[in-house]
């Protein structure tokens, strides 16, 4: 469940199987299989994420690996499925039974899933990780910015406490230089 974030796969914190399991062939998985967490807290029932790696891994019984035709692609359904309208469905269906919510695979059938034809789910999921790189990026610089300006928020305050403010144009590269020390 811990693994499923924010509609990808988190590879830290890995629980192992050995592979004599007798679950171990039967939970294999392969790329493009979309793991649907089916049970948790309500606000974590439903996460999704797309396997797409070359390593020998399996899945939990919490989680329903979803396999799909050709005309449909898994981070289509993925995408769709951890969307606030896919995210809207899932509580609508959950059941929940002392304190653990649960979506069982009938009604993950059931899903409403918009499936236009595969060259536009291309395009609308090359749209969308364009976005995401954007956001992510954004992101980055504001966190970049709102460390500058911790910092010369501090390298204000030493330098008025340590007397070496005159009220000049001046004043602007002490504070660059300190901010930067």
């Amino acid at each position: 469940m811990g693994n499923l974030q924010q509609g990808d796969l988190d590879w830290t914190s890995l629980k192992y199987l050995s592979a004599d399991h007798p679950d171990a062939t039967r939970h294999l998985l392969h790329r493009g299989d979309l793991l649907f967490n089916r049970t948790n807290s309500a606000e974590l029932v439903g996460k999704s994420a797309v396997f797409d790696d070359a390593r020998a891994a399996v899945f939990a019984s919490y989680l329903i690996r979803v396999r799909f035709a050709d005309t449909t692609l898994p981070e289509w359904a993925n995408l769709v499925i951890n969307s606030p309208q896919g995210r809207a469905y899932v509580r609508s269906v959950l059941a929940q039974q002392v304190g653990q919510a649960n979506v069982n695979s009938t009604k993950l059938k059931a899903f409403p899933l918009v499936l236009p034809d595969v060259r536009e789910q291309q395009d609308r999921l090359a749209h969308h990780l364009a976005l995401k790189t954007s956001a992510s990026r954004l992101q980055q610089e504001i966190q970049g910015q709102k460390a500058r300006s911790t910092a010369l928020r501090r390298a204000v305050l030493a330098a008025a406490f340590s007397g070496r403010l005159t009220g000049r144009s001046a004043d602007a590269e002490i504070i660059e230089e300190i901010a930067e020390s």
